[in-house]
């Protein structure tokens, strides 16, 4: 078990299916309840922070294996490109998505839709934007032809 990738997981997992739901399931007390939804929706949450949280943490490990700062803000040694980071170009990126959208699926809050609303404009707008740029820079040529034939985030079927 990659620790890296581990820690990297939980402060994840923490982020968006702890912290920023909290935020928004305070009655009018400002008492922290937790209103579930039906028990399918509920086990489809479950299914979602299962799936995001082992996609976060094996392409995580994927690249700290790597030599990749999972923390960091600078491109690793190396550009990974395969296993899942040859299915789609940001599978971290795809996890975390599925993480935010769990409390979505299973607490009946109206405003939940906030958090996986949060999480794509930080990965489009925040994160997307800068990481290109430095990765185009770090390795150039090889990047782009990755980015031309790996999807950013759904995988083309048949791949």
């Amino acid at each position: 078990m990659s620790g890296a990738a581990f820690g990297y997981t939980l402060v994840t997992v923490g982020l968006w299916v702890g912290l920023l739901p909290a935020m928004l399931i305070r009655d009018q007390e400002g008492v922290l309840e937790i209103p579930w939804r039906s028990p399918a929706f509920v086990v489809a949450g479950f299914l979602l922070l299962a799936v995001g949280g082992a996609l976060v943490y094996l392409a995580g490990r994927s690249l700290s294996s790597r030599g990749v700062a999972l923390f960091g803000l600078r491109p690793g040694p190396v550009l990974v490109v395969d296993g899942y980071y040859g299915k789609v170009r940001n599978p971290i990126d795809v996890g975390t998505a599925l993480l935010a959208l769990s409390p979505m699926a299973a607490l009946a809050v109206d405003l939940m839709w906030v958090v996986p609303g949060a999480a794509v404009v930080y990965f489009v707008i925040g994160t997307g934007v800068y990481e290109d740029a430095r990765l185009r820079e770090e390795f150039g040529d090889r990047f782009v032809e990755y980015r031309a034939a790996v999807p950013k985030w759904l995988p083309r079927l048949g791949r």
